[in-house]
């Protein structure tokens, strides 16, 4: 080996020697240089990828300790080969598998670095954003907030947060006129007044509330004009969960929110609940169970100033993901250690970005318009679904007698076939796509540490995970004209959630979180045996 190096010393001689000064003997041992300069290059680079690439590896911590270690034998064995190959006669061998490898290497690179932002952008403290409008008649001749320093304003005091009085004190520094706003507890008399347009010229609202007030009045959002809206930011308040996610059971609310008429619901923004299910996992059996409550549950509920009272689960999300968490927890007697919140009609993106996906559809049916502009056609049992299909499948509900019963099973089974496609070998090619959409779509306080704590479970043991689903139903016959007594509304059509269900619901969380191994449908109907065998015995 010294009288390789040696001689390889001797070649590097003839390296910036001019070819005609040369014999034929030292024209060869100059190529011979060139050859070996050319490799350690390649070489090089190969190790400065190599560098890298582990450093990112190293700090995304995804992979299990064997495999890290596996990983880095491998990668020192075939730098040590590739940098002695080009002494030899093997170099061009060497030069093929370090471009080769280092090709590899990059490419596994740039999806580690993709990872990492994700990863970073999670880390991120979640916030509410919080929109209150100052409003007028849509045909006020205001058309800045200036021009409302003579106007009356007022508020609900009952459905209002604090932000509201916040944006009052906005608008004084704006105009530089003190308001005195009069105070209305409940919407009716509140927007009575305004379409008067005699004791109330202008409204300060927020702006989640909008689509609320249209459910009693329905031509709202034409009869007002928008002057200003202020906007304020709070830091989402959820207690930290201490579980270890790769040994003890947990639960994570996931929240879906929907655009309404086309608009981009931000994330961050106050908006309604239109998805409700909890994911009861454990990461010992490799269960989890998708529990899909109604969004118009007719359930306890708080707002943010501490009124609590009877109300829709969808509003809960009027007043952040906080008061949803808090209406399930007391609804079904469980911890929720972490949530996803998840603008579903952003989901047609990642379904895109995955090349799209297969929903096994309980029924057949033909979405409306209020689902999707396009009239899709879906049968029962496989459908191949584009990002577009994909949230028509999960928005309709007037196709079906169980309307939005059915609509949450159809949700969950869309979750099911978006995480089928992702975990599949076809995600390999489309992480980039993939990973740019999912950033964008959810927020989560599910730690890092928690989210590599999964993956290096699920690569130590690839086992695949068993996915069950159960759906609250309740009564919906002539269920009209209830009062809401956090939102303030009247004539409300609403679903009361049979106690059966929820207890059979909060049965089946239990059965998982203890390490149970069932199937939900034979466990539903070995219930149903013991009731009619119950009745018969009576």
């Amino acid at each position: 080996m010294a009288n390789i190096f040696s001689k390889t010393k001797g070649n590097m001689q003839y390296l910036f020697k001019s070819k005609d000064t040369l014999s034929k003997k030292e024209r060869r041992r100059k190529r011979r240089a060139w050859a070996t300069l050319i490799g350690l290059i390649i070489v090089f680079i190969q190790i400065i990828l190599s560098v890298l690439f582990l450093l990112k590896v190293f700090k995304l911590d995804i992979l299990p300790m064997k495999y890290l270690i596996m990983l880095n034998i491998v990668l020192v064995l075939l730098f040590l080969y590739d940098f002695t190959s080009q002494f030899t006669r093997a170099h061009i061998f060497g030069k093929i598998i370090s471009v080769v490898l280092s090709g590899v290497i990059l490419f596994t690179y740039l999806f580690a670095a993709k990872l990492d932002a994700v990863f970073t952008k999670l880390e991120e403290p979640d916030v509410n954003v919080d929109i209150v409008d100052v409003c007028v008649l849509a045909n006020d001749r205001a058309s800045t907030i200036n021009d409302l320093t003579n106007y009356s304003f007022a508020y609900n005091s009952a459905s209002s947060n604090g932000n509201v009085l916040l944006a009052f004190d906005d608008i004084k520094n704006d105009t530089g006129k003190k308001i005195t706003p009069t105070e209305y507890t409940t919407w009716s008399e509140l927007i009575d007044a305004f379409y008067a347009n005699r004791t109330v010229q202008a409204i300060v609202i927020n702006d989640s509330m909008r689509n609320i007030i249209s459910q009693e009045y329905e031509d709202f959002e034409d009869e007002i004009k928008i002057i200003k809206s202020y906007q304020y930011k709070e830091l989402v308040n959820v207690d930290k969960s201490n579980v270890n996610v790769k040994k003890d059971p947990f639960v994570i609310y996931v929240s879906g929110i929907s655009s309404e008429d086309g608009a981009d619901t931000k994330l961050s923004s106050y908006a309604l609940s239109d998805v409700n299910i909890l994911a009861v996992i454990n990461p010992n059996t490799k269960q989890v169970l998708l529990v899909t409550t109604p969004r118009d549950s007719y359930i306890k509920i708080s707002n943010n100033n501490g009124a609590t009272g009877y109300d829709k689960l969808t509003h809960a999300g009027l007043y952040g993901i906080e008061r949803s968490i808090e209406a399930l927890e007391n609804l079904y007697g469980v911890n929720i250690d972490y949530y996803v919140k998840i603008n579903f009609s952003g989901c047609e993106a990642v379904v895109d970005a995955l090349d799209g996906i297969t929903i096994d559809s309980e029924v057949e049916f033909t979405n409306g318009q209020d689902a999707a502009p396009i009239a899709y056609h879906f049968v029962k049992g496989l459908n191949e679904c584009d990002g577009a299909k994909t949230v028509a499948f999960t928005r309709e509900r007037h196709a079906f007698l169980s309307g939005d019963f059915q609509r949450g099973r159809n949700q969950t089974a869309a979750i099911k076939a978006i995480i089928n496609k992702a975990t599949s070998p076809a995600i390999l090619t489309k992480y980039s796509a993939v990973l740019d959409a999912v950033s964008d779509m959810f927020l989560t306080n599910i730690p890092n540490s928690a989210i590599t704590d999964l993956v290096k479970a699920q690569i130590n043991d690839p086992t695949a995970w068993n996915i069950q689903t159960y759906g609250i139903t309740g009564d919906t016959s002539g269920k009209t004209g209830e009062h809401l007594e956090v939102t303030n509304l009247y004539n409300a059509s609403v679903v009361y959630p049979y106690k059966d269900d929820i207890n059979t619901a909060i049965k089946l969380m239990s059965k998982i979180a203890n390490g149970d191994v069932f199937d939900v449908d034979e466990y539903i109907e070995s219930l149903d045996d013991e009731t009619a065998s119950s009745t018969t015995s009576r």
